[in-house]
């Protein structure tokens, strides 16, 4: 009995030194994101894969990894939160050529950019005396986007409390592109009504443009709330202009119109352009952050100096200062203006030229 024993705790021991040694040789660890990009509210999965490649098996492994504590996970709750990050820990035995799948189902309730960094494995041996850590290094990124703001709904003409937000109104007519006639709806311009049609027809007939040639917009962002930016920064200002920018790209879309956005925030690439790739426009607007990277008026006069060609400009701003007057008034000079702004105050000091949308007050019942 004794050496049977002593036989025993001599293959314990020499087991556990032959699991210890080889505890991560073979053994793999993969994660996969079902999405790179999500609305808010739209769930999507983590993928976490370990593979046992060895006739050996693994005693005691121990996972810990950490996801951004801005999304929601289902079924991992009260685990300890730093830095923005909760940390999941789960520990398991590996059989030989074992592979064990998890899926954790998100849902992000937030715009904003999120990564997935790195993951700790912990291997340890039978009898608990000996762990030997190692670090599987990630950099795997998630872009929720912002919802999209009807503009209808959202905005209306500044000075008035009625009245329609037209895409099309916004891009300059060309009659040279005139590709047909259409009835009158009452929404057109009397200038565009054809009359040998309308005598034709024996009603009124105006000329259709076409509106998806020749044409661009630049789609410009500003997150600046107070000036300097840093003495108050409002994020739901900001978060309904970035929402209304959206709301932009998606008739711009609709209506097959050229487009660019840029964006004066740190998270939203700086004051890089973006032409029209609709997926990466969203990604942009997914990361744009509440710090302003320049000042306004330095983006605007950036955009002037480079002499780019856009038919229209499209601003939106939570509010105007005095500091951007000039710049916007040297941007109109040559182009389309069409100015977004939540805060009607200093809307004034601009010149009738520039078209002018606020945000649309819904009075309380």
């Amino acid at each position: 009995m004794f050496w049977l024993l002593i036989g025993i705790v001599a293959i314990t021991f020499g087991f556990n030194r032959v699991s210890m040694k080889y505890g991560f040789k073979n053994l793999h660890h993969m994660r996969t994101l079902s999405k790179s990009m999500v609305e808010i509210g739209e769930p999507f999965e983590v993928h976490t894969v370990i593979e046992n490649r060895k006739p050996l098996p693994v005693p005691y492994l121990r996972i810990t990894e950490k996801f951004p504590a801005a999304l929601n996970c289902k079924g991992i709750i009260d685990e300890r939160e730093e830095d923005g990050y909760f940390e999941f820990s789960t520990a398991m035995f590996v059989m030989p050529y074992q592979r064990v799948k998890r899926i954790y189902s998100f849902i992000g309730n937030k715009r904003g950019y999120y990564t997935f960094r790195n993951v700790s494995l912990i291997v340890g041996d039978f009898i608990g005396l000996n762990t030997f850590s190692v670090t599987k290094y990630y950099l795997q990124e998630l872009v929720v986007l912002p919802k999209v703001l009807d503009l209808d709904e959202n905005l209306v003409p500044y000075g008035s409390y009625y009245g329609q937000v037209s895409v099309k109104r916004w891009i300059i007519d060309d009659p040279l592109m005139n590709v047909g006639i259409r009835e009158y709806t009452g929404n057109e311009p009397e200038k565009h009504i054809h009359w040998p049609s309308s005598l034709k027809y024996g009603n009124l007939m105006v000329k259709e443009f076409d509106f998806t040639s020749e044409y661009s917009v630049n789609i410009i962002l500003n997150v600046e709330c107070t000036q300097p930016f840093w003495r108050g920064i409002e994020k739901d200002e900001i978060e309904t202009c970035i929402s209304l920018c959206r709301g932009i790209v998606e008739e711009l879309e609709k209506n097959k119109i050229l487009y660019s956005f840029i964006n004066n925030s740190y998270g939203g690439s700086g004051v890089t352009s973006y032409s029209s790739n609709y997926e990466n426009v969203l990604n942009v607007l997914g990361k744009v952050s509440y710090g302003a990277a320049i000042k306004f008026e330095t983006l605007i006069d950036s955009i002037i100096n480079k002499r780019e060609k856009f038919t229209t400009f499209i601003v939106v701003t939570p509010r105007i200062f005095d500091s951007y007057i000039e710049s916007l008034e040297r941007l109109k000079r040559n182009n389309k203006l069409i100015l977004i702004s939540l805060d009607e105050a200093k809307l004034d000091k601009l010149s009738s030229s520039i078209i002018k949308y606020v945000r649309r007050i819904v009075p309380y019942e």
